[in-house]
């Protein structure tokens, strides 16, 4: 009897330990949620952050507060939430490269897919490359029989090195064996300015740093990254049409902890799809040139797979790999 007292006892206590993540996601969320924006105020993905962030709130009946924590290309935000408890409350928005670049040119204190933790695609966005108005060429073909004229002479902005607007154009001079110099800069905007002020010859950055720009005539865009013509630059070609094959883009989304339940993860996720057919959240994110996905974390895990070898031949070709 007393044995069979035990056994029961401790049945009961294996069932409930069992039912704790479930019952602990159910309750989530049940106070302010802190999410870490790796880079600084103002940028795409802090606008993408806040404007999601704050849909999360609505959806989830709960305070979802947004916390920039940028540095070391991102590095120093993931490591501040790594570093967090893993319950769900310090949750990261953070663009792909954090899981496909960042862990191959720096020492990261991470492993992707497994201490970093995808869960949700929130938005893609193509590159645009574009040079200043009076530039001598005026299609990709014409820039790049220049380049190849004069080797070592032109120039090209970066918001940062091993940034996506780093290795886009590290790609494209791989491809087509052009010798040009990088020139990084502390952001899209600092690299836009860069070209408008003429220090630098071309920048092929964020579709959201460069749409207006193109729009008002400031500085003269020869192709977009994306697989078809944008429809905020429908008379812009695609590299593609110059170069077959060729696709970049980029994407942001939210993460978590790789300790985080996979019941929160779950839920935060079927929130964020809701998020991502918002009308007022697609016509924000279209505007700024970006298409809202709101992927399941499966999905996105897919798609990093899928990315990680093409991404570390990238970084090979930018020369950007840590030693």
């Amino acid at each position: 009897m007393a044995l069979r007292r035990v056994l029961a006892v401790t049945g009961a206590c294996l069932m409930l330990l069992a039912s704790i993540p479930t019952s602990f996601a159910q309750q989530w969320p049940s106070r302010t949620v802190k999410v870490v924006v790796p880079y600084g105020v103002g940028g795409v993905t802090d606008v993408m952050a806040r404007l999601t962030a704050d849909r999360l709130g609505k959806i989830l009946n709960q305070t979802f507060i947004i916390e920039n924590k940028p540095g070391a290309g991102g590095a120093l935000g993931v490591s501040y939430a790594m570093n967090s408890p893993q319950d769900g409350y310090t949750i990261l928005f953070i663009g792909s490269t954090m899981f496909t670049v960042l862990p191959l040119a720096h020492d990261v204190n991470y492993v992707p897919l497994k201490d970093l933790v995808p869960v949700s695609i929130t938005g893609t966005n193509g590159m645009v490359m574009v040079v200043d108005k009076n530039a001598p060429y005026s299609t990709l073909r014409e820039f790049i029989d220049y380049a190849k004229a004069n080797p070592g002479k032109l120039t090209y902005a970066s918001g940062g090195v091993a940034t996506n607007n780093h290795l886009d154009t590290a790609y494209l001079a791989g491809l087509e064996k052009l010798d040009m110099v990088h020139v990084p800069f502390t952001g899209g905007q600092a690299a836009l300015r860069a070209v408008l002020s003429k220090t630098v010859d071309m920048h092929f950055g964020n579709s959201s740093d460069l749409i207006e720009p193109v729009k008002n005539g400031s500085v003269k865009a020869l192709a977009v990254s994306t697989r078809q013509r944008m429809p905020q630059l429908p008379n812009v070609p695609t590299v593609a049409e110059t170069i077959p094959g060729f696709e970049y883009i980029a994407w942001n989304g939210y993460a978590v902890t790789g300790g985080v339940p996979q019941e929160v993860i779950n839920r935060l996720a079927k929130a964020l799809q809701i998020v991502a057919k918002d009308p007022e959240v697609i016509k924000i994110f279209s505007n700024l040139g970006i298409e809202s996905v709101g992927s399941t974390p499966e999905q996105a895990i897919e798609s990093l797979r899928k990315d990680m070898p093409i991404y570390s031949q990238m970084v090979d070709m930018a020369g950007v790999r840590k030693k």
